[in-house]
């Protein structure tokens, strides 16, 4: 019935159309006859002109009485269109609402009215409206429901509106989810220092301490309903859905701890690291990445627990200091290996950080030394920022006559074949930190010498790495590596450079030595260090000295045990002088923790100290910072020195609250 009416007023519609046309023709005809019998007969011309007048009114009426007809013919159509569409889309499945310029919903069907609330409707269409809308976002009406909005811009009954609909996404969510939860994530558990742990106790005993281990992550992983297996004595692969991580999480210091009081009664205590990823595609990716945020947990000193999350990582325990291992079979078999490198190269490459400081220096001097000892060329890379006490270390070691073209700046370097040589990075692993870092990608191999916790930025797919978090300093490492190598003779500049190195880093052996750092220290004095001679290096000019003495001065305690300072001076030294004004704090009664900031240029740089009961590198890491847990650093560009003061106390705060 709906349709003979609607084919009715489509023909009388059509039959008025066609009327209209008749008469305009009509008109027409006789204007063009009038205005011929005009131009032949020029007595006729009142006619004529009467004729073309009226017929001009007359067109003119029609066509104005045509578009009245057609405009309300228009509205008749609209509003016999919207009456379609209120009876088609009443009962449709998607909820639909018709939303006016002042925000009121004018229509919607009834699935709008049962499903999507009043106020979601309404901000979806001022966001169609003012051109904010976002397609496909997703809309959560509850926990159970999620819908996608779509719509736009209408006119209804000549008003200014606009139509919004939603689409159920709700199963197709749960699907997701249920597929997010179930995804397995792979985790490679290593117990650190199992082998110097359990090193001379029976066999009994050390049945009885990885049974122990054993049990605990076996506990561990079937109470988050995953599974375990052990792989080697010291190894396990666990295997556990997504959905049971942040339980894992939350637990993560509880575990850390159990596996800490398996050996309380033994010399060494053992310690667990444990890496976890479980975004990647593949189980065997997803293998590779946990293997890597492994080796991020174990350059970080162990004892935590490191989870990949896409491109970040998420870092839970991490309080030990790094255990200093006894034995020296790796230090053997790396200088065996960088002997074996230099060998077949032709040149030899070595460059540190950025503001090249005396570690640094210390360690290029005693692999400049193995390249020259194997007859091979070599070149130090070092930082236009150099403080004095680093010059002067650089000036000693050339006046044995042997380095005076060694040492280089970063735009003097010019590379031959680099095929054939090789570059070596030391005392850092991060590729931005280091002096050039361009200068890596022009090598095939590059080797990396480093004592720092390891961060989430790591120079890729190194030829060979040493990384030793336990070691006091890069000089200690390098001075083993000459420890190993037959025939090599250090002279004094080169013994005094690299015992420099160890005692910048221990504070004059003060913090992180251990029984090999002191190993390291006899076997440099032998070849007749000048301690008189080292000490001046150190010493301070009178501006310095007071400038440092002001920062000290000028520092507030914050928690009663930690104190912070802050200098807008800009002295020509001052990472070094902020750098010592933080040892200085460390020397207060009661202060276990400082933090110095400085500006130099446009960066604010900031110095940590620990006594070691307070991580400062936990602390620095959360405003992109690094270090160790005792001494750690951070640079924040463009900001005030107040506002980097602030990032720090909430990084304080942060790191308390753990």
């Amino acid at each position: 019935m709906y349709s003979k009416k609607k084919e009715k007023t489509v023909f009388k519609n059509n039959d008025k159309l066609n009327s209209f046309s008749i008469k305009i023709l009509i008109i027409c005809a006789v204007i063009i006859i009038a205005t011929i019998v005009l131009f032949l007969n020029r007595k006729a011309v009142i006619i004529c002109s009467a004729v073309i007048l009226i017929s001009a009114i007359i067109c003119m009426y029609i066509s104005y009485k045509e578009i009245k007809d057609k405009k309300r013919r228009i509205e008749e159509l609209s509003l016999g269109m919207f009456s379609m569409f209120q009876n088609n889309f009443e009962s449709f499945d998607m909820p639909l609402a018709i939303v006016n310029t002042s925000s009121d919903i004018i229509w919607q069907n009834k699935n709008s009215k049962h499903s999507i609330p009043d106020k979601i409707i309404i901000d979806t269409a001022l966001k169609i409206q003012n051109e904010e809308f976002s397609l496909n976002s997703q809309i959560d009406i509850n926990e159970d429901s999620k819908y996608v909005a779509i719509g736009n811009k209408i006119k209804y009954k000549d008003i200014d509106a606009v139509i919004v609909g939603y689409i159920n996404k709700t199963e197709e969510y749960k699907l997701k989810k249920y597929i997010d939860d179930t995804k397995v994530a792979v985790g490679i558990i290593f117990i650190d220092n199992y082998e110097e742990t359990v090193q001379g106790l029976d066999e009994i005993k050390k049945a009885e301490i990885s049974a122990n281990i054993t049990k605990i992550l076996v506990d561990y992983a079937s109470k988050n309903k995953g599974i375990i297996t052990k792989i080697d004595k010291d190894k396990y692969i666990i295997l556990i859905e997504s959905q049971f991580l942040k339980n894992m999480e939350n637990e993560s210091t509880e575990i850390l701890e159990k596996i800490k009081n398996v050996t309380e009664d033994t010399k060494l205590v053992v310690t667990m690291s444990l890496g976890i990823s479980y975004l990647e595609q593949t189980l065997d990716e997803r293998y590779k990445s946990a293997n890597s945020a492994l080796d991020i947990a174990l350059g970080r000193g162990g004892d935590q627990i490191v989870i990949k999350k896409d491109k970040k990582f998420d870092f839970y325990g991490g309080t030990n200091i790094g255990v200093e291992k006894t034995s020296k079979v790796r230090a053997r078999t790396i200088s065996q290996a960088i002997k074996d490198t230099i060998e077949k190269c032709d040149e030899v490459y070595i460059m540190g950080h950025k503001n090249t400081d005396i570690d640094c220096i210390g360690a290029s001097v005693g692999i400049a030394k193995i390249a020259k000892f194997l007859n091979k060329k070599a070149y130090v890379v070092v930082d236009t920022k150099c403080n004095s006490s680093t010059k002067a270390v650089i000036e000693k070691v050339k006046q044995s006559g042997e380095y005076e073209d060694t040492f280089i700046k970063k735009d003097e370097v010019k590379l031959n074949n680099t095929s054939n040589s090789v570059l070596i990075v030391v005392d850092t692993h991060k590729k931005s930190y280091t002096v050039n870092p361009d200068l890596i990608d022009e090598f095939e191999k590059v080797i990396i010498i480093d004592h720092h916790r390891r961060g989430t930025e790591f120079i890729e797919d190194a030829f060979l790495t040493y990384h030793e978090i336990y070691s006091s300093s890069t000089s200690e490492l390098v001075s083993e590596i000459l420890m190993y190598l037959d025939g090599i003779e250090l002279n004094s500049y080169e013994a005094e450079a690299l015992y420099s190195g160890i005692v910048v880093d221990t504070k004059n052996f003060m913090f992180k030595t251990g029984v090999r750092t002191f190993e390291v220290a006899a076997y440099l004095k032998k070849y007749g260090i000048d301690l008189t001679a080292v000490k001046q290096i150190f010493q301070s000019d009178l501006a310095t000295y007071t400038a440092r003495a002001e920062i000290v001065k000028n520092a507030e305690i914050v928690n009663g045990k930690i104190a912070i300072s802050m200098s807008e001076e800009e002295y020509d030294e001052m990472p070094i002088i902020a750098a010592q004004a933080a040892d200085e704090l460390l020397s207060i009664t009661g202060i276990i923790a400082s933090f110095v900031l400085c500006r130099v240029d446009d960066v604010i740089m900031i110095s940590g100290r620990s006594m070691g009961d307070i991580n400062v590198q936990a602390i620095l890491e959360k405003i992109g910072g690094g270090g160790h847990l005792t001494f750690a650093g951070a640079q924040i560009a463009g900001i005030s020195i107040s506002d980097a003061r602030d990032k720090l106390l909430s990084a304080i705060e942060e790191y308390f609250k753990v």
